[in-house]
């Protein structure tokens, strides 16, 4: 479960539940706090990452932090462990169901070995976001700096 909290956004915050029944498929739901409404979440892993493949997965959720828009997306990942730490970096095509074209989707973390501090950035087709997380054990708080200007906060528990 996680939620991120993003002042002055169109949603002014998100709350996101995930489920994984297996390892390549995750179903989920998203609550739009001020809309007072629900997205479907889902993403399943089409090809699963190896030495030389990224993993390439689909699926369907909200196209933006803080919008609410739901969309499609289509995206190919791959992490690499460096003795420095963990790298890992996506790259993808998403469709926003009200606009008519796709956007490239995009972004990166990482994650210093031992640290639990991870740094990263997203981008979603319309704006880059970029965050820094600390883990706790199962608890994560982070914040995100929403299109280069807006802070979020972004906590996440997992269970």
């Amino acid at each position: 479960m996680s939620t991120v909290w993003a002042p002055g956004s169109a949603t002014e915050g998100e709350t996101f539940l995930w489920y994984r029944p297996t390892d390549r498929l995750q179903v989920g739901a998203a609550f739009l706090w001020k809309q007072g409404a629900f997205r479907g979440l889902g993403s399943y892993t089409l090809v699963p990452e190896t030495p030389t493949v990224p993993r390439i997965s689909v699926g369907l959720g909200l196209q933006g932090i803080g919008t609410g828009n739901p969309g499609y997306f289509a995206t190919a990942e791959k992490t690499r462990v460096l003795p420095e730490g963990s790298v890992t970096a996506y790259v993808g095509v998403g469709f926003r169901a009200n606009e008519g074209h796709g956007h490239l989707l995009g972004g990166a973390r990482m994650t210093p070995t031992g640290s639990p501090w991870t740094l990263g950035v997203q981008a979603d087709g319309h704006n880059v976001h970029p965050f820094v997380s600390r883990r706790f054990n199962d608890l994560t708080l982070g914040l995100y700096l929403v299109n280069l200007k807006s802070p979020g906060l972004l906590i996440a528990y997992a269970w």
